[in-house]
Order: structure tokens, then C-alpha cells, then sequence
């Protein structure tokens, strides 16, 4: 299993930051690398350039992929590469000395393609390659690289060949199991120099650990399956199929080798230093990118004990999208997280207000909640404002809070116009949260008195109802 975010345990680490070792997710990084200063995400907290680990963080052990690399090398791609080899040996059968020609071709497309294969895969890029993405003009270099590899090989051999039969053993099988660490290495790194080294090749093994061997034991046992297959087919197909299918085949199986190489390098992906294939999220308009990357900075922030400067993070963004309901629920929790209780008293009222013009009074009465439980009552000067809190919080079944905005507010602001709803609201409060009919009975004939033509007076009647019907003993009617 993956490396876990940092600050959300559920989900895959995307990033990683080798400046302050926090590994981050999608949630933390948003949008796309596009959406950032020259396509470069950077740590919130130290300002170092993240590293995308998505694609090897995701990784399975190698061993536990063998359907995939069988799979992989039947992709478009692989089979194009196959199928031209087949091509190329039935035209090979008809050229004379041309066909080594066609030979030394059909060999430079088929180890720029494997090597194409390890590169891409060890980068993180799980589809396999066009045909088209090997034509890169590459093909005549490398399969020289590959030659003078080779070469060398020889060369060395040679020299131990004068130490005595013992010793070209020795070499022979040290050759053997070095083979895929080559390839692999000249692959990443496109350096014949770096390909003969037999340091950087042990360095190589030693980042892999024990799948190494294991690695080599695989690519030994597919690379030799051609040879025992031709025998099985061979008085069954006729003559002229023969050489083409052996040159499928052995291009196949060479592809499924090369799938081993370079998904067990996306396994070491960081410790080989390899630059990552960015599995990109879908790019962001500038303002929703703000947005977004204003909460996950404040979020991250405020977990480091790094307050204030989330709190400007917020800042900054609210002055361009001032009416966003997640900022400013981020920024008033934000207050709440700090105990700013200076700006809770100032800006508390004007924060719940525009919950409540943003029509999100649940919100408002959560947060007006908070507020009381962290630093006392918020001091709400606002009639119109108290009233709206309190119906959210009737909603809510929060009677006692609700009770105390508007118990006294015809008394505290008698000219405000709405106190026949006012006095509604506090009638429903006595009747449903503490059972005082009693009172709500009075409130509702005062409310019938003094403003008979007011637009609640209806549902003032259906009220006055439904609790003379449960003096009565009858069922009330439905509300």
C-alpha cells in the first residue's frame, strides 16, 4: 500500500516535499500543474518544489503484476512493433544480402521501442507507446549505443579470457545478471557510458534490493520462451510461417520483459531519481483555483500552528470573492481555531450577516453555535439579524439559543418592523421547545390584537388551532 497524505489519512500521497518530508494529495495540491508558476507546484509550508510521486505511490509490488505485463505488450503499440517484425522477416526471405539491412532496421526499432517502454513506464505511464512515439529519430543512435555495449562486453570478455576458463565463467555470469540493469540504465539515463559501468549497475541493484534477482529470474524465463514454443509449432505450421512467427514472438516477449524493467524502476521511482509522468487533474479557471488553493493553504497552515498566516491566505482571497460560502466558513472557523477573540467580537456579526444574505442560515446558526460554546455569545446589535438567527436555529431544534435572540427584542428595539413575525417565532419556541402553551397562547392573541392585518396572521389562526384543539382534548390538526 502507498504513502498516505499527510493531512488526509484516506487518501494517496500525489506530491511529496523532500524540503519538510510532507507528503500531500490532490486535496492539498489542487488543480493542475498548469494552474501553477512555470507549471511548478511548490510546498506551502517551506516554499521547496514538490516532486509528483502519484504514479509509483500507487505502485504495486513488482511480482504482484504479471497479468499486467502480458497485457501491457498486447496494446496497440506493442503489437504494431510485433507485427512489423513479422512483416520484415517474410520480406527478409526474398532480399538476398539486403536482408541484413532489413535485419539491422527491424533490431533499431525494436530496442528504441523496449527502451521507450522502460522509460515511459518508469516515469509512471501505464499505457504503453505508439509505434508513431518511438519515430523519434533516435533509433540509429541508440542501436549503436546498443552495439558498442555489446562491444565492450566482448572486449572485457576477452581480457578475462587470458585469466583462464574459471574466470570467463565468472564474467559470463556476472554479464548475465547485470543484463536488465544495463538496459534499464540506458534507458533512463541514455548514456552508453553509464550503461558499461559496472558501479552505476551495482548502485542500480542495490536502489532495487532483492526484486532485482527476482526481476532477472523473470526476464530469463520469458526471454527463453520463444525458443521452447518454435519446437512445439514447428510440424504444425508450415515452413514459410515459421521465421515470421519467430520474430513476433520474440518481439512480444521482449516488450513483456522490458514491462518488467521498467514498472520495477516506477517502484523505485524517487530513489532513481527519475522524473515523474504527472497524472494531471483537469486545469482550473484562475478564480475557482484560487479558491481552492486558498482553503487547502489555510487548512494545512492552521495544522502546523501557523494561524496567522492562514488567516491572511484567507484574507487575501475573500477580498477578490467576498460571498463564497467555504471561505468564509474556513475564515470563521478559522477565528474560532485561533481564539482571535478580538475579531470574533468585530467581524462575528458581519460574518454570520452575510451567511444569512448568502441564504445559508443553517450555516449561520452552526457557527453562531461555535461561537457561544468557544468565546460566549456573540454581541448581535442587529433586530433583523438576531431575528433570522434565531429561525435558524429554531429550525435546528437549538430553542434555548433561539429564545434568548428574540425573547426581549420588542423591548430592546420596539420600532423594528418585523415583531409580528418576531412574536410568531417566539410563540413556536415556548410551544415546541418547552411546552409553555401557556405563553405561546398569549403571544399569538397578542399578535391577533395588535396587527390584524399583518401577513403571519394566518398562520397566527392555524397555530391558535391547533392548541385549543389540545386543550380540548381532540387531535390537532396537521401544521
Amino acid at each position: 500500500m502507498g504513502n498516505a497524505c499527510h493531512y488526509h489519512s484516506g487518501a494517496d500521497a500525489i506530491w511529496q516535499c523532500s524540503g519538510c518530508s510532507k507528503e500531500y494529495c490532490g486535496e492539498c495540491v489542487p488543480g493542475s500543474v498548469d494552474n501553477y508558476y512555470k507549471s511548478t507546484p511548490k510546498c506551502v509550508l517551506c516554499n521547496q518544489r514538490l516532486n509528483n510521486v502519484g504514479a509509483s505511490n500507487k505502485a504495486r509490488p513488482f511480482w504482484q503484476m504479471a497479468p499486467f505485463y502480458f497485457r501491457y505488450a498486447l496494446s496497440g503499440g506493442p503489437l504494431m512493433v510485433s507485427a512489423i517484425c513479422a512483416v520484415a522477416a517474410i520480406a527478409m526471405t526474398g532480399l538476398g544480402w539486403l536482408s541484413i539491412f532489413v535485419l539491422v532496421a527491424m533490431l533499431a526499432v525494436v530496442i528504441r521501442y523496449n527502451l521507450l517502454v522502460i522509460e515511459k513506464l518508469a516515469g509512471g505511464q501505464l499505457e504503453a507507446p505508439t509505434f508513431g512515439d518511438a519515430q523519434d529519430g533516435r533509433s540509429a543512435a541508440i542501436f549503436v549505443k546498443v552495439i558498442g555495449m555489446i562491444l565492450v562486453a566482448g572486449g572485457v570478455g576477452m581480457l578475462f579470457a587470458g585469466l583462464g576458463e574459471g574466470a570467463v565463467q565468472v564474467y559470463s555470469i556476472v554479464l548475465s545478471l547485470l543484463a536488465p540493469a544495463a538496459m534499464i540504465v540506458l534507458a533512463l539515463e541514455h548514456s552508453m557510458r553509464a550503461a558499461v559501468n559496472p558501479l552505476k549497475l551495482l548502485q542500480f541493484t542495490l536502489i532495487i534490493g532483492w526484486p532485482y534477482w527476482l526481476l532477472w529470474l523473470s526476464t530469463s524465463a520469458v526471454s527463453a520462451a520463444p525458443a521452447y514454443l518454435l519446437p512445439v509449432v514447428a510440424g504444425k505450421l508450415p515452413a514459410w510461417m515459421l521465421l515470421p512467427l519467430l520474430a513476433f514472438v520474440t518481439s512480444y516477449f521482449s516488450i513483456v520483459t522490458s514491462a518488467m524493467m521498467g514498472y520495477i524502476c516506477l517502484t523505485r521511482q524517487q530513489k532513481l531519481g527519475v522524473i515523474a509522468q504527472v497524472a494531471d487533474d483537469e486545469f482550473m479557471e484562475e478564480r475557482e483555483f484560487d479558491r481552492r488553493k486558498a482553503l487547502a493553504d489555510a487548512s494545512i497552515l492552521l495544522r502546523e500552528g501557523r494561524g496567522e498566516e492562514a488567516r491572511k491566505t484567507l484574507v487575501n482571497v475573500l477580498r477578490q470573492q467576498p460571498d463564497d460560502i467555504a471561505l468564509n466558513e474556513r475564515y470563521f472557523r478559522l477565528l474560532l481555531a485561533i481564539d482571535d477573540r478580538k475579531a470574533l467580537r468585530e467581524l462575528g456579526p458581519h460574518l454570520l450577516e452575510r451567511f444569512i444574505k448568502l441564504n445559508q442560515g443553517h450555516k449561520a446558526a452552526e457557527l453562531y453555535l461555535a461561537t457561544s460554546n468557544a468565546v460566549g455569545t456573540p454581541a448581535i446589535d442587529k433586530s433583523l439579524l438576531r431575528h433570522q438567527l434565531a429561525e435558524a436555529l429554531y429550525r435546528q431544534r437549538q430553542f434555548k439559543p433561539a429564545l434568548a435572540l428574540v425573547n426581549n427584542l420588542h423591548k430592546e428595539d420596539p420600532n423594528y418592523t418585523r415583531l409580528d413575525s418576531a412574536y410568531l417565532l417566539l410563540a413556536k419556541i415556548y410551544m415546541d421547545g418547552f411546552n409553555r402553551t401557556d405563553n405561546s397562547r398569549k403571544l399569538l392573541a397578542f399578535v391577533e390584537k395588535k396587527f390584524p392585518n399583518s401577513a403571519v396572521i394566518g398562520e397566527v389562526r392555524q397555530l391558535q388551532g391547533i392548541l385549543a384543539a389540545e386543550q380540548r382534548g381532540q387531535p390537532a390538526p396537521v401544521r
